[in-house]
């Protein structure tokens, strides 16, 4: 626990805490440095965890000015997901008129209720079959939910556009890769992938892997757990307290968060792609009628996001990364007849 004055990890102090929290009417009486929120930190700026004056947890986030209309636009669609029943999200708070996100010392700022959740087994986790049900809920209700409320108009996100545009940078920037890569890319665009417009498309996640789930401990009450209340109070029936980092959701092909989920199973261990959690995924999503299972392109847009994943690597300068993900996408294409049997 800090003292007033004591600068936190990525920049935020104890003063400037709460002088955001008085725009939420919160009290904030310290900061917890040893809590290391879930979720990607190049979400934000910076970030900490803070103790209210009646013991509940929020987190702080501060954005950049252009960061906040995307961050403005998320919270306002999770509050509406909220609004229809949507389980499993955990909208940011609103200050007394109704925002947000709101500016204050140059910087854009949100609260949201901090959860604390399990660890995740690595890799142990690509075998548990009750994760995989867990999600295929989520997906489930995400779709019904989404289609109670309004959506912002978008062009949907095209995996076609996606692999042209990227062999496109690579033959410019990486021209070696380019060609190892291109026999993929080809046929995912000639032979893999629907023409324009032949994929059902929905409002999807568009992150969802493991390491996006704040996932509820074991034995779960309304005590503590350790000095930290056991996720505010909120108790959760299948696992899932919260599913994080929705920077990329949107408009895309309905079976895109299913093939994403799929292909972070693989690339912690391939023999796991037809495990227990794959086909619990896949067994929820068609109790629930939900048309991922229905859609041919399943194991192509597998691919497809791997070779999204891989740009990323690229991004971040993970060359290793880079290279596994190359033999990943080799796997996946030797083992087509195999996979797509199984997820049949």
């Amino acid at each position: 626990m800090s003292s007033s004055g004591l600068t936190l990890d990525r920049g935020l102090d104890l003063e400037t805490v709460a002088r955001v929290g008085r725009l939420w009417r919160l009290r904030l009486q310290s900061v917890h440095p040893e809590l290391s929120p879930a979720g990607s930190p190049e979400r934000c700026l910076a970030r900490a965890v803070a103790e209210t004056d009646d013991g509940r947890y929020v987190l702080i986030e501060r954005l950049s000015p252009a960061m906040a209309p995307r961050k403005m636009a998320i919270a306002a669609l999770l509050q509406s997901l909220a609004g229809a029943g949507m389980q499993g999200i955990n909208p940011y708070l609103a200050t007394g008129d109704g925002h947000h996100v709101v500016p204050l010392g140059g910087d854009y700022w949100q609260i949201s209720p901090y959860l604390y959740g399990a660890p995740l087994p690595r890799p142990g986790w690509v075998w548990e079959a009750w994760r995989g049900a867990a999600l295929g809920r989520f997906l489930c209700d995400l779709r019904a939910a989404s289609q109670r409320v309004r959506l912002p108009e978008e062009v949907p996100f095209s995996p076609r556009a996606f692999c042209s545009d990227l062999l496109a940078r690579l033959e410019t920037h990486r021209p070696a890769l380019a060609e190892a890569l291109r026999p993929t890319v080809r046929r995912l665009l000639d032979e893999w992938l629907p023409t324009e417009g032949g994929l059902v498309t929905g409002f999807c996640h568009g992150d969802l892997h493991p390491l996006n789930v704040i996932w509820a401990p074991e034995r779960q009450t309304k005590g503590a757990i350790g000095s930290v209340p056991a996720a505010n109070g909120v108790l959760t029936a299948n696992g899932v307290l919260t599913v994080i980092d929705w920077e990329f959701c949107g408009i895309k092909p309905v079976a895109y968060d299913a093939a994403l989920l799929i292909g972070c199973v693989g690339i912690e261990v391939p023999e796991a792609l037809t495990g227990p959690l794959v086909r619990a995924l896949l067994q929820e999503l068609r109790a629930g009628g939900h048309p991922a299972v229905a859609e041919p392109a399943l194991w192509a847009l597998v691919v497809a996001a791997r070779l999204g994943w891989l740009s990323d690597w690229l991004r971040r300068g993970d060359e290793e990364m880079v290279a596994l993900e190359q033999d990943y996408i080799q796997l996946l294409i030797e083992h087509r007849a195999v996979l797509e049997r199984a997820w049949g």
